[in-house]
């Protein structure tokens, strides 16, 4: 990033409340008092916001990251995701999300940030595009409700525990967190009626911790918070408005024994689109500015299988002494796509392998759940990875300014027009030599020539910013998930982790990028399977148990209305089970069939819109398959 924009005045956010939720106050934000330096000249200027309340720092693990209510993270004063934790050292500046996608006239809808500076690069936090908070009806925004909104859940698991435990203790008090969860919306406002996750006690509906109702999180500690693009106009790219709302959940694990999970946070977003419009070319961008240390001296790239936008160092040693960089054997961070956007429905389990046993040459590469025998539950996974900065390279690819520039960068064009050519900087003036790609700087790891349409490289295979001969820098990246169709009511969903690696055996500038991969590695296979290391899931319940012996088939999926379940390879006198759960093992009902019926009609009307469970129990097997619900 080029800091002579960041001036010191620059870094006291004059954002008006009507559109940001942020006014001065004398409160100060928390969290270590150390200058991170993008810029060692820049002192260390503390924000004030409206309360002390609309960010919270992630910090169970080695990791101690600011995550904000209004979807912009790590970014204040110069950097907020420190590692490790007490350092004074931090590894990433910035990340946002973009989403765009056309109606059915053809016009672009898109919200998406940077730095909130607006396309005319004004005061750094002043221009967003994203507003804390549930849509509503226009009439209810107002600077009250953002405020109220303005707020970031903290919790641990500890903390959920205790309640559980307390909450008929007379004289209880439970944590303010705990007692203002949001699990329901005003529907008076326009609110949606279910808001962030709960254990609901006696199945009302109505979050009620004084009954005994509880918030659902992931992790030893997990950050909750909501934001959406409807409630102002969009400052940062002049973009329509999707009516989209986004649900953030960031999380860890306190394992301090694993070197992995120790080293790795999570995020996860639920995306609902509240509008009335269905939006087709729907993309969705994760923007990450990496700094490892002294900004200056970075390279990037991509992992195509892996699925990572990897920040490695450029040099052997990072910076010239500050107390800010990390100096020898440099770390790696990676951001990690675990899951993305499901794939449109088409009816069929899309295969990862052909009959032949061959690995094919589409979204299945990367993509999560293909071939699993189960059907329309395919998740994309990083699509396009491309990179721009703000200063300092050729014209084309400065960053975007405007919605149709940040849209055109996710469909892989850079600001000329032309698309991402494989070879030197992407384009043919700076030794690009085709063909059209999807990936920039992969090194080698698109071993099925995925991001070139099957096609070999015109030149060398292995591309990356050292080889196209770049000096290090301050770089940023956009990992792309999508296309896909966003309907109107519907959920999406995407997963990241953010894995911090170094390696103190080697003298390499890219010694940590191997252990970032394998660590990768694991870490993913971890999500996928739901298993955490010594036991324990992502989601609270197993994905499968058992022995198949019965067959199970259930359409459609994803459902609005109605799912049907079919047993296959049944004993007609076997008896068995059938429940239905969401997905943190909530058991939302059960079915006893016939002994002679072998297909279920099960309604879902009434079931919140997302991730479901369908497990069938027999005396001898326990079989569980996922399903999406659409609402």
């Amino acid at each position: 990033m080029d800091t002579r924009i960041f001036t010191p005045a620059k870094w006291i956010f004059l954002c008006l409340m009507t559109y940001s939720g942020f006014c001065l106050s004398a409160q100060p934000l928390g969290g270590p008092a150390v200058n991170f330096g993008k810029d060692p000249s820049i002192p260390a200027v503390r924000t004030m916001l409206a309360s002390d309340t609309g960010h919270a720092w992630l910090n169970v693990n080695n990791i101690n990251a600011l995550f904000f209510a209004r979807g912009s993270h790590f970014f204040y004063e110069n950097a907020a995701f420190e590692v490790p934790k007490g350092s004074g050292k931090t590894s990433a500046f910035s990340n946002t999300m973009w989403i765009g996608g056309k109606d059915n006239q053809g016009v672009l809808h898109f919200a998406g940030e940077r730095y909130r500076q607006g396309p005319n690069t004004g005061v750094a936090g002043s221009c967003p595009d994203f507003y804390c908070g549930p849509v509503m009806d226009p009439a209810y925004y107002s600077a009250y409700q953002d405020s109220v909104w303005s707020h970031v859940w903290n919790l641990k698991k500890t903390d959920i525990e205790y309640h559980k435990a307390h909450y008929a203790d007379p004289g209880y008090q439970p944590l303010p967190d705990i007692l203002s969860w949001p699990g329901n919306g005003n529907t008076s406002m326009g609110q949606a009626s279910q808001l962030a996750p709960f254990f609901d006690v006696n199945g009302d509906g109505i979050y009620s911790p004084m009954d005994g109702d509880y918030p659902l999180i992931r992790g030893d500690q997990a950050l909750f918070f909501i934001f959406n693009d409807d409630r102002g106009p969009h400052l940062e790219t002049f973009g329509n408005k999707l009516g989209v709302e986004f649900h953030g959940m960031a999380y860890a694990w306190d394992l301090p024994n694993d070197s992995v999970f120790k080293n790795t946070i999570f995020l996860n977003y639920k995306i609902f689109n509240r509008s009335q419009k269905t939006y087709d070319s729907v993309y969705l961008g994760v923007f990450t500015d990496i700094d490892l240390g002294y900004a200056n001296d970075d390279y990037v790239g991509c992992d195509v299988e892996r699925n990572i936008h990897i920040g490695y160092n450029g040099t052997p040693v990072d910076g010239f002494g500050e107390p800010y960089a990390y100096g020898a054997n440099p770390p790696s961070l990676g951001v990690v796509l675990l899951a993305g956007p499901y794939m449109d429905p088409d009816g069929i389990d899309n295969p990862k392998y052909d009959s032949y046993g061959h690995r094919l040459c589409d979204y299945s590469v990367n993509g999560q759940f293909f071939g699993d025998s189960i059907v329309d539950n395919e998740r994309l996974g990083m699509c396009r990875f491309i990179y721009t900065s703000n200063s300092g390279v050729p014209s084309y690819m400065l960053d975007p300014r405007y919605d149709y520039q940040y849209y055109s960068f996710m469909k892989g064009f850079w600001l000329d027009g032309t698309p991402l050519l494989y070879g030197g900087n992407g384009h043919t003036s700076t030794g690009a030599y085709g063909p059209a790609c999807r990936f920039m700087f992969p090194g080698e790891s698109d071993s099925l020539n995925w991001g070139t349409g099957g096609i070999p490289p015109y030149g060398p295979k292995n591309w990356s910013d050292s080889t196209a001969g770049n000096s290090p820098g301050d770089r940023r990246g956009i990992q792309v998930s999508g296309p896909f169709t966003f309907h109107a009511g519907a959920l999406q969903e995407i997963d990241l982790s953010f894995n911090w690696a170094r390696d103190y055996n080697s003298k390499s500038a890219v010694g940590s990028v191997s252990k970032l991969q394998n660590m990768t590695d694991l870490v993913t296979q971890a999500f996928i399977t739901n298993t955490l290391p010594g036991g324990g899931t992502f989601t609270g319940i197993p994905i499968k148990t058992g022995h198949d012996n019965i067959g199970l088939n259930i359409y459609p999926n994803p459902a609005r209305d109605k799912i049907n379940i079919v047993l296959l390879s049944r004993d007609a006198s076997q008896a068995v089970t059938i429940e239905l759960l969401d997905m943190f093992g909530r058991l939302l009902r059960t079915i006893s069939p016939g002994s002679g019926l072998n297909t279920i009609a099960i309604d879902i009307t009434d079931v919140t819109g997302g991730i479901c469970f369908v497990r069938v129990k027999s005396s001898s097997s326990v079989i569980t398959r996922k399903i999406v619900i659409l609402k």
